[in-house]
């Protein structure tokens, strides 16, 4: 599998990875089970389990046309449940070539809870071609050569964050109209900074999560900021209508990340009345939400 900066190769065993970005390479020897690596063994036995419960529906659905030719359409439904007035499901659709009766597309849906407890959905979709049928040997990546300019990546260190009690920097961020985020604005209020990243599951989480946080100190000096230093205006916009944002989102570039140090998505920083750093967050998990009401309170 090719993509812009990254190349992977699977043996249905072991994982290659390229990564042309930094010139760096993984290989991972054991059996890889995610979305880069599902083989059509992979959606046989799937659909097989799913064809041996009860509880699952499958059935055709009107044919799909792709150039001029004719496909078949598959749809299974493993879950489709209405979850506290959310619509949970998990959906796959095939399309299947009428003549060789092999899949040339295969759609995964999934809407569901994560493991934090937050909402999030995700689409997968597996494009297969040039099907070499019957084949005597399967290329082994145990043999497979690295081009002599990539390395392994060195191991990172962890990002230190800002340390309690320092004077919070100036945030150099635009809102969604492309204005210039007016930091006086913030001076005297207890501020809490989401660092966010669309499309990441526990970003959707946080999003829910500091919703909650804003209708409960809305009476409060408490400001809520989300900061997107990679996506641009209209795709945050989409999002936020999307979820509900309340709180106000900006976009910055990445040189935001130097000025406060963290490390992935999402990340957070509190700021007290007086401008200080009061605590920072890495990543969101379920006791966050307890620990930033606890803390907020105590700052406000």
């Amino acid at each position: 599998m090719e993509g812009k900066n990254v190349k992977y190769a699977f043996d249905g065993i072991k994982l290659l990875t390229l990564n042309y970005g930094d010139s760096t390479y993984s290989a991972q020897k054991e059996a890889i089970s995610g979305q880069d690596t599902r083989t059509l063994i992979y959606w046989s036995d799937k659909m097989k389990k799913v064809s041996g419960s009860s509880k699952n529906k499958a059935f055709s659905i009107t044919d799909t046309v792709i150039n001029a030719n004719t496909y078949a359409n598959v749809e299974v439904i493993e879950k489709d449940t209405i979850d506290n007035n959310q619509h949970h499901y998990i959906i796959s659709k095939f399309i299947i070539d009428k003549k060789s009766l092999l899949p040339i597309k295969i759609i995964s849906m999934f809407k569901g809870k994560a493991n934090d407890g937050s909402d999030f959905g995700l689409i997968e979709i597996h494009n297969y071609s040039e099907y070499k049928i019957n084949q005597t040997s399967f290329p082994d990546l145990s043999s497979a050569t690295i081009p002599d300019y990539f390395r392994l990546p060195k191991k990172r260190e962890p990002v230190k964050f800002l340390k309690n009690g320092l004077l919070a920097p100036q945030l150099n961020a635009f809102d969604l109209k492309g204005l210039k985020l007016d930091n006086e604005t913030l001076k005297g209020k207890v501020v809490l900074i989401n660092f966010s990243l669309i499309g990441c599951p526990h970003c959707v989480g946080a999003a829910q999560m500091l919703n909650r946080l804003d209708e409960k100190f809305k009476d409060r000096n408490l400001k809520i900021i989300n900061i997107y230093p990679i996506d641009t205006g209209e795709i945050v916009a989409r999002f936020d209508r999307r979820e509900n944002v309340s709180s106000p989102s900006f976009t910055a570039d990445r040189s935001v990340q130097k000025t406060y140090p963290f490390d992935g998505y999402p990340s957070f920083y509190l700021i007290d009345g007086q401008g200080k750093i009061a605590q920072s967050y890495n990543g969101y998990y379920k006791e966050l939400e307890a620990e930033l009401e606890k803390k907020i309170a105590a700052s406000l």
